[in-house]
């Protein structure tokens, strides 16, 4: 009997600048990945414990391989008034945007020190620091929330395919001339009856949704139960799932 040898030929990925796997040598084109999109609200500062909250939640996501596998994606979005003001269009674009590099190696054959290094020097130092930046600036006046969400869920930036995750950092009180919050009319059913819920419908089916809720003292009147029922609706019937709602003072 003539033994048969198959060869199994490997073909190493195309690794991009963004420590993205490309489809092709001249980065055209992403391989379908998983994506994560952080968005900062900054109408108006945050705390300081906001903020050490935000980012230690980041920074552990990113660092866990069960919520976040090696090269998927995330982009950091921010969001105030400014989006809105830009002759061409929405402002929409992320201030970093990275994939996840591994961050340890087989110590048989691979240099687990130089892997090591890469995943902080290449990922998690210019995310952590994009993201610091993004939560120390203020824009204020106006929270366009609803808007950003529906340019977010058909943003040409976020590609098709894979998991999608939003992380979402604001205090969620809508704050515009055409819907807010800090008015009379403002649950569900007024936004719905308004005629703006069709304006600003958007699309987040298939999507997973964190919420870090910042907790304003001087609006604890406006952040209650049927506050968070507003966005449990509105998100519910966008087609998305919340994993989870972390409420931080």
């Amino acid at each position: 009997m003539l033994a048969t040898v198959v060869g199994v030929t490997w073909t190493r990925p195309i690794i991009g600048p963004d420590n993205c796997v490309y489809r092709d040598k001249r980065f055209l084109g992403r391989a379908t990945t998983d994506q994560t999109v952080i968005l900062v609200d900054q109408s108006e500062a945050l705390t300081e414990t906001h903020r050490r909250f935000a980012l230690n939640f980041v920074k552990d996501y990113v660092a866990d391989d069960s919520k976040f596998a090696v090269r998927s994606r995330i982009a950091l979005f921010t969001f105030s008034k400014v989006t809105f003001e830009s002759r061409n269009g929405s402002g929409l674009r992320p201030s970093s945007d990275l994939c996840r590099p591994p961050s340890r190696g087989n110590d048989l054959y691979e240099n687990n020190r130089k892997i090591t290094k890469d995943f902080y020097q290449r990922f998690l130092i210019p995310v952590t620091a994009a993201l610091e930046e993004s939560l120390t600036t203020e824009v204020g006046e106006q929270s366009p929330i609803l808007e950003t969400l529906q340019l977010i869920s058909r943003s040409q930036e976020i590609d098709d395919g894979g998991r999608k995750t939003l992380i979402l950092v604001s205090d969620m009180l809508q704050h515009t001339g055409a819907f807010n919050h800090y008015g009379p009319r403002r649950g569900y059913e007024d936004f719905w009856r308004s005629g703006f819920a069709a304006d600003v419908k958007a699309d987040f089916r298939d999507w997973n949704v964190i919420v870090i809720y910042l907790r304003r003292y001087h609006d604890r009147q406006l952040q209650h139960a049927a506050h968070i029922d507003f966005w449990q609706r509105y998100f519910h019937e966008a087609g998305a799932k919340i994993t989870r709602w972390a409420g931080v003072d």
